[in-house]
């Protein structure tokens, strides 16, 4: 992930920039069109091209910002979810303050009927977006498990 956000910062800083340079030439530009120095015409058009450009630049930036910031916050999850599996790595027993850490929610979808036989699908979402869990329970596993117990 890093080399991928270093090389989004490069470029969001050269687009940055550029956005700026358009500024100015298009400020000169007017002064030129204002002063005579070019026609009005050529004004036209080259003002339509920066513009276009910065516009395309302003795209580019917002994507890359927010590339950044997903790609940051990724490896800002991925750290804080090895260190609470050192911190967590010797428990013995299954707290529910435990399972707060780890687990953001459960979701438990209605349960899907259409085959004949009872699916159940729980999901469970973690704090850090690292990992993912789905569970589906097949009905028919589940009542031969309660009635052997």
């Amino acid at each position: 992930y890093l080399s991928e956000v270093k090389n989004a910062k490069k470029l969001l800083t050269k687009s940055e920039k550029r956005i700026t340079e358009l500024d100015r030439l298009f400020t000169r530009l007017y002064e030129d069109n204002v002063s005579g120095k070019i026609s009005d015409s050529r004004f036209e058009v080259m003002s339509k091209n920066y513009e276009n450009e910065q516009e395309q630049l302003k795209v580019k930036v917002a994507e890359l910002t927010k590339f950044i910031e997903d790609k940051e916050q990724k490896c800002s999850d991925i750290h804080d979810f090895i260190e609470l599996v050192k911190k967590i790595k010797h428990i013995d027993e299954l707290t529910p303050k435990n399972l707060r850490e780890m687990i953001e929610r459960i979701l438990v979808h209605e349960p899907d009927k259409s085959s004949g036989h009872r699916l159940q699908e729980i999901e469970i979402i973690f704090r850090f977006n690292v990992v993912k869990s789905r569970i589906v329970l097949d009905g028919r596993d589940f009542d031969r498990r309660q009635k052997a117990a």
